[in-house]
């Protein structure tokens, strides 16, 4: 079925109308030559004509774009009635300046005629006026008559209605989801609102918002929110990837897919997961290797690495065009894999363990990874060299360097970014290799960091110890934050993830629960 264009302008004139935007509409209908070509209400119509309501006549008339051949009628009864009521001025400004008499005076001169006559007496004479079996209101039903069937009429607001009815159709195939929160027409997306989709401020987490829950012998392996916020994705042991709602720790209900059952799910455990920046796609990795890109609206597999390492793979990472994804798995190596020709365009070697996180620079054109062999690396993403190595604590610890298990971008920074290992300390390295800063807590909070995440404004680096204490370090002076100290779970945490637009944190461990944490 085509839509024309002229039925969108003319939707759009109706809204313009009945918001009384009078200038806009006469703009609109002067510049695309569309008429609304409607009447309110066709009783209205015709009871100003029975009663007549001239001047609201003669506006819903201009509005319905009608003929002025229609109108030779219609203006003969005003310009007699301005002559009853001695109206003459204006009753020869319409006889002589207007289509429809002008129309009458070439086609009916006679009738013409008399009407100028008529506006020359002295008096007005309504035998002379009308013929002898008619009458003002005589006539006024016959215009009436004639002229509804002229007209037509729409239901109003059809743009609200039509929108309105355009979101129902979207809900009920998943297209959006009705319980994430105010849904932005124009954009097509979650609204961005300073209350409800964005925190001006970062504020580390201090309360328990709500709670996922696992079946039984089930237990989450990895996390992590889509970009625009709409969800927090979860890979399990058994292999399934499922969307949730957040705020309320159930099934994102938007997506038909998963109200039918019909899971996103690989063949092993999923071991890493991460959106596009579009948010159209999800890619997981898998304990046995694997790579599946997955379409996030209609839970499909848009594209299959089946061997993008040799065993597990412990990271992946969309680059900022879509084009490639970044992978790093036990066998020690990083690769690049083509979204496009869906084969491995470039691969990464150096690491003398198990890769634990790899990341793109903003631009694109470096590589940073961590690895269990406590290095830090810096490559070249177009050659492929390594450019520098950085082992975080090395001058301290001498032999015994911690294995290197999180790099995270700041937001703002695009040339630093966030190193933990399995120490007590968090380093801040920039892309020429350099440690610029790190900051500690006492050996009386524990034995290591088991993981870390930046907030959403980039201020903060957030960071679990085996305490399951919640530390929170200011990213540019280092300071530590006691107040955030929180203990967010009774279990070895061994990941976590921060919303990318609110304060609102989400943590996981080898247990059936994913405690969220909020900062409001």
């Amino acid at each position: 079925m085509d839509i024309e264009s002229s039925d969108i302008i003319r939707l759009i004139q109706q809204f313009l109308k009945e918001h009384n935007l009078r200038n806009t509409l006469d703009v609109l209908q002067s510049e695309t030559g569309i008429s609304l070509n409607t009447v309110d209400n066709i009783a209205a119509f015709k009871s100003d004509i029975l009663k007549g309501r001239w001047d609201t006549v003669l506006t819903s008339a201009s509005q319905a774009n009608l003929l002025p051949e229609k109108l030779v009628d219609l203006y003969e009864q005003i310009i007699i009635e301005l002559a009853e009521a001695q109206d003459i001025a204006p009753a020869r400004a319409l006889l002589r300046q207007t289509e429809p008499m002008e129309i009458m005076r070439q086609s009916q001169p006679e009738r013409y005629l008399s009407i100028e006559q008529l506006l020359s007496r002295t008096s007005f004479d309504p035998r002379y006026a009308y013929k002898e079996d008619q009458s003002k209101e005589s006539r006024r039903k016959a215009i009436a008559e004639d002229l509804i069937e002229e007209v037509s009429t729409a239901p109003p607001s059809r743009l609200i209605a039509l929108l309105g009815q355009s979101i129902k159709w979207q809900i009920q195939q998943g297209l959006i989801s009705d319980e994430a929160g105010p849904y932005d027409l124009f954009y097509g997306r979650l609204q961005t609102t300073p209350r409800t989709q964005t925190s001006n401020v970062d504020k580390p987490p201090h309360r328990l918002l709500t709670t996922i829950k696992f079946p039984k012998k089930q237990h989450p392996n990895s996390i992590a929110f889509s970009p625009n916020g709409a969800y927090l994705a979860t890979g399990s042991a058994d292999g399934f990837i499922e969307l949730w709602n957040y705020r309320t720790g159930k099934l994102a209900s938007d997506l038909k897919y998963q109200k039918d059952g019909a899971l996103m799910m690989m063949e092993e455990s999923v071991t890493s997961l991460a959106f596009s920046p579009s948010n159209e796609f999800i890619c997981s990795g898998a304990k046995d290797g694997k790579i599946k890109l997955w379409k996030v609206k209609s839970g499909s597999c848009a594209k299959r690495f089946p061997a993008a390492h040799s065993q597990h793979v412990s990271c992946v990472a969309f680059s900022k065009d879509e084009d490639q994804v970044l992978s790093g798995g036990f066998d020690h190596i990083l690769r690049i894999h083509g979204l496009k020709s869906g084969k491995m365009l470039k691969e990464f070697r150096g690491h003398t363990a198990p890769v634990t996180s790899a990341i793109f620079s903003e631009d694109n054109l470096r590589v940073i990874s961590a690895s269990e062999d406590g290095s830090v690396r810096i490559w070249d993403a177009s050659s492929t060299s390594c450019l520098h190595t950085v082992v975080p604590g090395a001058e301290k610890l001498g032999l015994s360097i911690p294995s290197a298990h999180t790099v995270l971008a700041i937001p703002g920074k695009p040339s630093e970014c966030v190193v933990c290992t399995k120490s007590l300390t968090i380093y801040v390295v920039d892309l020429g290799g350099s440690v610029k800063r790190s900051f500690s807590v006492p050996e009386s909070a524990g034995k290591e960091f088991l993981t870390a995440a930046v907030t959403c404004k980039g201020k903060y680096v957030l960071a679990v110890s085996d305490a399951f204490n919640l530390h929170c370090f200011d990213i540019e002076t280092g300071f530590s934050d006691n107040a955030a100290n929180v203990k967010v779970t009774d279990e070895d945490v061994v990941g976590m993830a921060c919303h990318p637009s609110l304060n609102i944190t989400a943590f996981f461990s080898n247990g059936r629960r994913i405690p969220i944490w909020t900062g409001e």
